[in-house]
């Protein structure tokens, strides 16, 4: 679970970074094609992570929250927690819909090693299409929100109450 966290961690950051430069900053076509391809097979693979991440998550049980949190933390906690998993399916998904239903109908080549298909019965459809391209929009601001609350109240904690949450994902304890 600790390699998934940071794993995933990087690579996130990594996507919400090229999808900021592919969407806002000006390149000549191929470096876009290129950064597209990128994106797209991380993209895929962080699909496949999430989905180990989240079969490990429920058959097995994540460390107690500190003692000192009340059952408010406890819940906000939760719920966090819960959002970045709805927020990062969202975003996986999200962008799968994107290329399977993109009128141009490029093939994902995973980092030159494996095509990952296109969802069926989708392809040139412009609903789906549109419709994904908003939630991936959205889908973003929602998580990168998420991620800077995610830090803020690891950092709060260990300011506030002296509690030192990233114990709780790293290899020394």
């Amino acid at each position: 679970m600790i390699v998934l966290h940071w794993g995933m961690a990087v690579g996130i950051l990594m996507m919400l970074g090229s999808g900021i430069y592919m969407e806002y900053f000006n390149m000549d076509n191929a470096l876009k094609f290129k950064i597209f391809q990128w994106h797209k097979s991380g993209g895929v693979l962080l699909l496949i992570a999430l989905a180990i991440r989240i079969l490990i998550r429920l058959l097995s049980a994540l460390p107690p929250l500190p003692q000192h949190f009340n059952n408010l933390e406890k819940r906000l906690a939760h719920a966090g927690h819960m959002a970045l998993y709805v927020a990062m399916i969202a975003m996986t998904l999200s962008g799968w819909v994107m290329v399977s239903s993109s009128i141009y109908g490029l093939p994902t080549i995973v980092f030159g090693w494996f095509q990952w298909p296109h969802i069926p019965n989708i392809s040139a459809n412009e609903l789906w299409n549109s419709t994904a391209k908003t939630v991936h929009f959205y889908g973003f601001i929602f998580l990168a929100t998420l991620i800077v609350g995610h830090v803020g109240a690891v950092i709060g904690h260990y300011k506030k109450d002296k509690i030192n949450l990233i114990k709780r994902i790293w290899w020394k304890q």
